[in-house]
């Protein structure tokens, strides 16, 4: 009888510790804001990490937001109503789940960058896997299925920012100072700014004429500014 009990608790010990273990990280919320069961296979095999975030979601300690992505939701204050999911931490999320390359269009880009105020109420990600889309209250996240050969800056440090600068073209000629300035903010943060203009310097020979002008303009303006945010002369 003791013994049975012995190994009752053998059991069931791990599973609770592996499940205590994945809210903490997940509560934390670094490095993401959105998990997959990825995320935790250095705590645990692949079906012990399935069952406890299952166990998880059933119990509304953490919330099921797609098949294999997670989340601990936050509460409005206002209307007490749990908080919609950030879409950016999904789309990262889902790159990780289905280890796929994804290059988000430039809208979305230049939203997340704070190089426009403009909302995308749809946001497509081009992508080299089949993956469903995403719907997310008024929000549809689609991926659309592109050729190996359009995806050169997915997941690389600089993607938004090429993607937001292709986005903004049609705007260079009234907003170019704006623009740019905000730019050389981005690529002088202190965190990411450096790994961002390394990868534009090395990529730049894929871009086009127009951009390779507006990107080595940038970066030699943060170089000679060291971070400071001076405008430089319109580029004609």
């Amino acid at each position: 009888m003791y013994a049975n009990i012995g190994q009752i608790k053998a059991h069931r010990g791990p599973a609770l510790d592996l499940k205590t273990q994945i809210l903490d990280r997940m509560r934390d919320r670094k490095p993401f804001t959105v998990w997959t069961p990825v995320d935790f296979f250095d705590l645990g095999a692949r079906a012990g990490v399935d069952k406890a975030l299952q166990r998880l979601s059933q119990a509304h300690d953490i919330r099921r937001i797609d098949r294999g992505l997670y989340d601990v939701p936050t509460v409005n204050r206002l209307t007490g109503k749990a908080t919609t999911p950030d879409y950016t931490a999904i789309i990262d999320a889902v790159a990780r789940r289905d280890q796929a390359r994804i290059l988000v269009d430039g809208i979305t880009a230049a939203n997340q960058l704070g190089l426009t105020d403009a909302v995308p109420a749809h946001v497509v990600v081009h992508t080299d896997a089949r993956i469903r889309p995403i719907e997310l209250g008024n929000l549809t996240i689609t991926f659309k299925l592109t050729a190996p050969s359009r995806l050169y800056w997915a997941g690389r440090p600089a993607m938004r920012v090429i993607q937001a600068i292709h986005w903004l073209r049609d705007l260079l000629p009234t907003d170019q100072a704006r623009i740019l300035k905000r730019l050389q903010s981005i690529i002088s943060d202190p965190a990411h700014g450096t790994s961002i203009r390394q990868d534009l310097a090395a990529g730049i020979h894929t871009l086009p004429a127009w951009m390779q002008d507006l990107v080595r303009s940038v970066i030699a303006q943060s170089h000679s500014s060291n971070g400071a945010s001076k405008i430089p002369a319109p580029i004609q």
